[in-house]
């Protein structure tokens, strides 16, 4: 099957992979720390699960980051845990990572806290038994859904679908990034204007201080000028008057 994503074509039959030696995987979304080795039964899981591409024998494309995959996951089941069918906002490796899982579509399903806390490192099997060995309220609750427990691997009847929903939340991301960056700019400017208010406000103070002190001297020297006027006045008023005296 031959499938067109992001510009360039990409094949789902394992049988074009060389089963000797190693496989470059490249993931498109990731830093140049993306590029490494993996052997053939990784690199078919990752083709066989959903999340990756053919593009050569010993070349293979991982269109999905691991949260991404992780999101898609939890809004393919709904939300909704696949051991105990409640409220479910995680993504649980069927098989562990310490055990050989990978984050893939199959390998993957939604799961609440309390049942991924349980199962750990857990395979089925064990999850099963320790499930029986829970306290009676967790036992009441996950009672009736201990028999959903055989998992059947889960794969998307159509890539594409997934592929267009990454691309779409893909540019999502880009516009609130963009959006984010624009309110970065605008919020340096506003702290640019507001230094500049503060700036402006020394400046207005110290304005204000100068004249508070001219101010201040002029009306120093006004009283000043009134005492002298007030004795020059009484000095001549007692002049006139000894004048009338001795005339």
């Amino acid at each position: 099957m031959k499938v067109h994503f992001n510009g360039s074509n990409y094949y789902y039959d394992c049988r074009l992979l060389v089963n000797q030696g190693e496989i470059t995987a490249v993931n498109l979304y990731a830093n140049k720390k993306g590029k490494r080795k993996i052997d053939y039964q990784e690199a078919e899981q990752l083709v066989r699960g959903g999340i990756a591409g053919i593009v050569q024998h010993n070349r293979i494309h991982i269109f999905y980051q691991e949260m991404d995959i992780k999101k898609m996951v939890r809004r393919r089941d709904r939300q909704k845990c696949f051991y105990c069918g409640a409220y479910g906002d995680t993504a649980d490796h069927v098989i562990p990572a310490s055990l050989g899982g990978l984050t893939t579509f199959t390998n993957l399903v939604c799961a609440c806290r309390i049942c991924n806390f349980a199962k750990g490192t857990l395979s089925l099997n064990d999850f099963q038994k320790h499930a029986l060995q829970m306290n009676f309220w967790q036992r009441l609750r996950h009672a009736k859904k201990l028999k959903r427990l055989q998992f059947t691997p889960y794969l998307p009847i159509n890539t594409q679908q997934y592929q267009a929903f990454y691309s779409n939340t893909k540019k999502v991301n880009k516009s609130i990034t963009d959006t984010a960056t624009i309110l970065q700019q605008l919020g340096k400017k506003l702290s640019s204007i507001d230094t500049r208010l503060q700036k402006m406000e020394k400046q207005i103070l110290k304005v204000d201080r100068t004249a508070q002190n001219q101010i201040r001297e002029l009306s120093s020297q006004v009283s000043a000028n009134k005492t002298l006027l007030t004795n020059y006045i009484d000095a001549n008023q007692k002049r006139s008057f000894w004048r009338k005296i001795f005339s």
